[in-house]
């Protein structure tokens, strides 16, 4: 049985290029709706190489952006 945060970076690796997905998209898939924030919170400990760039808020905005 895997932890929701290994859920969370399963889906995220099966974000194809191109494609992008909201945190409260994944948590739907993850089998827990409500749970966007833990999501993010999962991102942000994400391990290397994972894709954290397709994630987005709902309104399309990136979490890291600093501009």
């Amino acid at each position: 049985m895997s932890t929701f945060p290994e859920a969370v970076y399963q889906i995220v690796r099966q974000i194809p290029k191109g494609k992008v997905a909201t945190y409260g998209q994944i948590a739907m898939l993850a089998g827990r709706p409500r749970a966007s924030r833990i999501v993010g919170a999962a991102m942000f400990r994400a391990p290397a190489g994972l894709p954290c760039h397709r994630v987005l808020y709902r309104d399309g905005t990136l979490c890291c952006d600093q501009a």
